[in-house]
């Protein structure tokens, strides 16, 4: 598949772990088919919910190896690599695509302070001497350093093979910068997909987000797709009404991976199994919540496909 053809869901997926704190192979494969069953069109691994501040880059490694065995083929693949030096991510970059993946893409190091001419330098550097296709992470709500506009922009200019952003500012800057390079960056949004609908007005490809909305997120970027007026008022309906269970999930990386992950598992019918420390501790109250998001959403969904079919 080409970098060109890459759009819609592209779940980035929540580590599980064993008792004994070893990544569950059987638990992440499970979570493939999922994935998989309720229509993702991609899947990625490695973002922040994934807990990579939680592993040395050995688990990191082999969990992009288990990751890419469980999917075999069934789904394409995208690595998010956040490896602090630049041969370091190029070493990496070469063992995600060895491991099937299909695409990687490349967090800023994270020194603060760095020059936007020296974060063009780094990402193409990285660019130049990997064999796949090549996205970038601009998070300026969650990361400390990020590209302005203009040296996203620039860096499709000066590398045509970086076309990929995970573009997490807002909806506007994602606009500005899919102008500004006349369409040639493929943009998935992130943030759990807060402004969604706004980013697909845009222009955007689709959306990375943690896996806890997917069945409804599929939907809704179905129903976009359709380009009727009905069928994207319906897109609309649906993301307002998954999106304070949205909100809720966003706040904070901790209280999503406390609840998030609590929300997914009850989905997909899924053992959390062991946490990893720091991991916040659950409420009764936010529990409580995420019975009640699980109950909205499979709401929301049936009355989506009631409407539409």
């Amino acid at each position: 598949m080409a970098a060109t053809d890459y759009r819609g869901i592209w779940p980035i997926l929540y580590a599980f772990f064993t008792p004994d704190g070893r990544l569950d192979e059987a638990a992440m494969r499970r979570q493939v088919d999922y994935c998989v069953a309720n229509g993702a069109h991609g899947i990625a691994v490695l973002g922040l919910v994934t807990e990579v501040h939680k592993m040395d880059v050995n688990e990191r490694l082999h969990l992009v190896e288990c990751v890419g065995d469980a999917i075999d083929g069934r789904a394409p693949y995208a690595v998010t690599i956040g490896e602090p030096s630049l041969e370091g991510q190029i070493r990496f970059a070469r063992a995600a695509r060895d491991a099937g993946a299909d695409w990687v893409i490349l967090q800023p190091p994270t020194s603060k302070g760095a020059s936007q001419s020296a974060l063009l330098e780094f990402f193409g550097t990285v660019a130049e001497r990997v064999d796949i296709d090549v996205a970038v992470q601009n998070n300026p709500v969650n990361l400390d350093v990020s590209l302005s506009v203009a040296s996203l922009v620039e860096l499709n200019r000066r590398h045509p093979n970086i076309t990929l952003l995970k573009g997490e500012g807002n909806a506007v800057d994602i606009a500005s910068v899919i102008d500004g390079s006349e369409g040639r960056y493929r943009v998935f949004g992130g943030h759990g997909g807060i402004e969604f609908p706004a980013l697909l007005r845009a222009g955007g490809a689709g959306l990375i987000p943690a896996p806890d909305f997917l069945a409804a997120q599929v939907r809704l970027f179905e129903l976009w797709e359709r380009g009727e007026e009905a069928a994207r008022a319906e897109a609309e309906r649906l993301h307002r009404e998954i999106l304070p269970a949205i909100v809720f999930m966003s706040r904070s990386v901790p209280g999503m991976l406390c609840y998030g992950k609590r929300l997914f598992a009850r989905q997909a019918g899924m053992e959390l199994g062991a946490e990893r420390a720091p991991a916040l501790a659950p409420t009764a109250f936010g529990l409580d919540e995420i019975e009640r998001f699980e109950r909205e959403i499979a709401g929301a969904i049936a009355a989506a496909t009631e409407n539409t079919t």
